[in-house]
C-alpha cells in the first residue's frame, strides 16, 4: 500500500506544480475574471445574489485580498490555494476508492488519470467558485458514506451531513441538486432499516434543513433583484433554445471537426445546434480549449481588465490536444458504457440495503450532473454562452471515470485474469497524462 500510496505523492505534487507554474504566468484568468475579480475585492458585492454564485467562495477570498493588498499576488495566491485544496480533496478521494479496486494497478491508472486531467487542473486554478466544486463534493461524499455507514451515530452525522452540505450550496448553487438525491436514499433507508417515523424525520430534519433552507433564501434574495437564479438565466418566454434535447441526447456528423482542436473564443464552436453535447464536452474534458492554461499575450497587472480572449495558444500545442482528445474517446467511451451500469448496481443495492461506497458517488454525482444536463434547453443561449462547458459538471466528471475503470477492474481484468491487461491500461494512462502535462505547461 505504501508504494502505490507514494506514486500518489509524486504525481500529485507534479499536477501542483503544474498548477503553480501556471498561476505565475496568468492561468487564475478564467471565465468571467473581471466579476469575480470585482466580487472578491468589494465588500458590497460580496452577498451580491444578482450574481450566478452563492458568496461564501467571495467572503473567503475578500478576507485574503484584506491580507494580501491590491497587486497580482493576490490572484496568484488565491490560485496556488484553491490548487492545494484540490490536491488534499483529490488524496482523499483515491483513499476513498483505493478499497473498491482488485486490481491496484488499475487504481493507480485511476489515479493518474484523474491527477493530470486537463479540465480537472485548469479549474482548479482558474479564479472562481468552480475552483471548489470537488473539495465541496468529496467532503460531502465522505460525510454521507459516514452517516450510512454508522448506524448507531446517525443522529450526529446527518447533522454533520447537513453542515457539509449546506457549506456546498453556499459555494456552488449546484449543490442543491443533492438534496432530493439523499432525500431519496433517506426514504429507502427508513424503510429498508425500519426506522421508527421520529427517528426518519429527526434525520432528514438534521441533514437537509440547512442546504434546503439555503437553497430557499437563495432564490428569494435572487428574485428581489432580478438575479440569474430566477430570471437571467432562462430562456424568454416564446424564444427557441440554442441547444434542444436532441443536441444533447445525440451526436453528429460535424462533431468530427472538434478534433481539430478549435479555440473557444474564436466562436468556431458556439453556433447553435452544431455540435452535440458529448463531443463538446469531450472536447473541455481533454483539452484546453479556452487555452486558459496558454500564455497572456498583455502584462499581468492588478488594475488591468484581464480575459481569456487575452490568451494565445502556441500552434505546436494545438497537436497535442488533438491526441489528448483522440486517446481521450477511449475512456469517454467506457464511461458511457459504465456509469449506467454502475449507476443500476447502486439502485439494487440501495434496495437490498447493501450500500457499497462507490455507490454514494453514483447518487451524488449522478444527481450533480442532471442538474446541469437536463436543464441547458430552458437556459438563455446554452451552446453559445458555454453551459456544455464540463467545468460545470466537475464531480460528476469524477463519478463517469471512476466507473469507467471500475469497469475495467471488474468485468475485463478481473475476468481474464491478466495482468498483461492491467499493465496495458496503465502504459496508456501514462501516455495520456505524458501528454497532457507537456500540453498545460
Amino acid at each position: 500500500m505504501a508504494r502505490p500510496r507514494f506514486i500518489w505523492v509524486c504525481a500529485v505534487g507534479i499536477s501542483f506544480l503544474l498548477s503553480t507554474f501556471a498561476a505565475l504566468r496568468g492561468g487564475y484568468v478564467g471565465p468571467d475574471y473581471p466579476m469575480h475579480l470585482a466580487r472578491l475585492t468589494q465588500w458590497q458585492q460580496v452577498f451580491d445574489f444578482s450574481a450566478t454564485s452563492p458568496p461564501t467562495y467571495y467572503l473567503l477570498g475578500h478576507r485574503l485580498f484584506l491580507l494580501i493588498g491590491s497587486n497580482n499576488a493576490f490572484p496568484i495566491t488565491l490560485s496556488i490555494a484553491q490548487a492545494g485544496t484540490n490536491a488534499v480533496a483529490m488524496w482523499y478521494f483515491f483513499r476513498f476508492t483505493q478499497r473498491r479496486f482488485e486490481w491496484p494497478i488499475i487504481h493507480l491508472a485511476l489515479v493518474l488519470f484523474l491527477t493530470f486531467l486537463p479540465v480537472r487542473v485548469i479549474h482548479a486554478v482558474t479564479i472562481g467558485t468552480d475552483s471548489l466544486t470537488i473539495p465541496c463534493f468529496v467532503l460531502v461524499l465522505f460525510l454521507f458514506d459516514r452517516f450510512l455507514v454508522e448506524e448507531s451515530s446517525a443522529p450526529k452525522n446527518a447533522a454533520l451531513l447537513g453542515l457539509g452540505l449546506g457549506l456546498a450550496v453556499w459555494v456552488k448553487y449546484s449543490f442543491m441538486a443533492l438534496v432530493p438525491a439523499i432525500f431519496g436514499v433517506l426514504i429507502c433507508i427508513w424503510r429498508k432499516r425500519r426506522w421508527k417515523l421520529n427517528r426518519f424525520i429527526a434525520i432528514c430534519a438534521l441533514a437537509l434543513i440547512l442546504p434546503s433552507a439555503l437553497s430557499l433564501h437563495s432564490f428569494w434574495a435572487s428574485s428581489r433583484v432580478h438575479g440569474y437564479n430566477t430570471e437571467k438565466h432562462w430562456l424568454p418566454k416564446g424564444a427557441a433554445p440554442d441547444m434542444n434535447y436532441r443536441d444533447l441526447l445525440s451526436i453528429k456528423a460535424r462533431d468530427i471537426r472538434l478534433f481539430r482542436a478549435p479555440e473557444y473564443f474564436k466562436r468556431e464552436i458556439l453556433a447553435p445546434h452544431e455540435h452535440s453535447y458529448l463531443a463538446l464536452s469531450h472536447l473541455g474534458v481533454f483539452t484546453d480549449t479556452m487555452n486558459l492554461f496558454q500564455d497572456l499575450a498583455v502584462p499581468q497587472r492588478f488594475e488591468s481588465i484581464l480575459i481569456p480572449d487575452q490568451k494565445i495558444r502556441r500552434s505546436w500545442k494545438t497537436y497535442l490536444m488533438r491526441t489528448s482528445m483522440s486517446l481521450g474517446v477511449v475512456w469517454m467511451s467506457l464511461a458511457l458504457v459504465s456509469t449506467p451500469w454502475t449507476l443500476f448496481r447502486a439502485l439494487r443495492n440501495l434496495v437490498e440495503n447493501k450500500l457499497q461506497p462507490e455507490d454514494s458517488v453514483a447518487f451524488l454525482g449522478s444527481a450533480y450532473f442532471l442538474l446541469i444536463f437536463l436543464l441547458i434547453p430552458f437556459v438563455y443561449a446554452g451552446a453559445l454562452f458555454g453551459y456544455w462547458t464540463p467545468r460545470l459538471i466537475l464531480p460528476a466528471l469524477l463519478y463517469f471515470f471512476l466507473s469507467a475503470f471500475l469497469l475495467i477492474d471488474r468485468k475485463i481484468v478481473k475476468q481474464r485474469h491478466s495482468g498483461q491487461i492491467a499493465a496495458a491500461v496503465l502504459a496508456i494512462v501514462i501516455g495520456q497524462c505524458a501528454i497532457e502535462a507537456v500540453m498545460l505547461a
